[in-house]
């Protein structure tokens, strides 16, 4: 499929199977910029919100056609949602999407070294999970669900853009999103309420990242990226975290070129 919106035009294509856990067949969509042959583009990994429970791929969409009118190619992959399966089933299924993005970097055409994950709410805090936690077996996919050549690769990441994410589980109340994540309170699964947070893997480093958030979130208060700014400075990481006054918990449908725009030049600087 060719898609042409504005210049240049974007080639979709969709629904490639990725991984096949139980409950169903993962797929994802890539979007890259037409024509430019033989190129090998920057990769962005793009991660639907949608309170771990719900929301789908095509969420993405408008933003993955920014993107690869910017000369990025997109990838957009399923992840298991908190009903078909518990922590940590999604983050793997992201970790087995970036595999399958670098197994297979010469027929999508990006560089298997300048890959970033992207996400809005919770998407974000898989998008900075993920790249916090490069490799780490804990939250590697099941070999059983992916190919041999996927199983086998890398899913480090480059850089990473989070967008009205929490990031911080330890002292976060028990919400029943949350709850249902993790497959149970913080008293019955507290291994799983640290393994799951992204401030529980600073101490390794990790890569540059953009937090962005809105000033008048009432779901996630812009305090909780600048908090986690805080814990990435001081960890030593490569962090801008902005706040855009006025603006909701919904700051990608409120201020979507803003964030396209903050997006653009962070991964221009670090994937090009």
């Amino acid at each position: 499929m060719r898609a042409s919106f504005g210049s240049p035009p974007v080639e979709v294509v969709r629904d490639v199977t990725f991984a096949s856990p139980p409950q169903r067949s993962l797929r994802l969509d890539v979007y890259r910029p037409a024509g430019g042959s033989g190129a090998r583009r920057a990769l962005v990994v793009l991660l639907h919100g949608g309170g771990w429970h719900a929301g789908d791929r095509s969420d993405l969409t408008q933003v993955a056609l920014s993107l690869a009118e910017r000369r990025f190619v997109c990838a957009v992959p399923d992840f298991r949602l908190s009903r078909e399966a518990t922590f940590p089933a999604a983050i793997r299924d992201v970790k087995a999407a970036i595999r399958w993005c670098r197994a297979n970097a010469d027929a999508v055409g990006v560089a298997p070294d300048r890959i970033a994950t992207f996400g809005p709410s919770t998407g974000a805090h898989l998008a900075v999970l993920a790249a916090l936690t490069g490799n780490d077996p804990r939250l590697a996919p099941d070999p059983a669900h992916v190919s041999d050549a996927v199983a086998n690769t890398s899913d480090a990441v480059t850089a990473t853009v989070g967008v009205g994410g929490l990031y911080n589980f330890e002292h976060t109340p028990d919400r029943a999103e949350l709850t249902a994540f993790l497959g149970g309170s913080r008293n019955e699964v507290p291994e799983r309420y640290e393994l799951a947070s992204p401030s529980s893997h600073l101490d390794d480093g990790g890569p540059p990242t953009l937090l962005l958030h809105g000033g008048d979130d009432d779901v996630l208060p812009a305090m909780a990226s600048e908090l986690f700014y805080d814990g990435l400075e001081e960890a030593g990481i490569d962090a801008e975290c902005v706040v855009a006054d006025g603006v909701g918990h919904h700051v990608l449908d409120e201020q979507f070129d803003w964030v396209i725009d903050w997006s653009e030049g962070f991964l221009d600087r670090q994937l090009r």
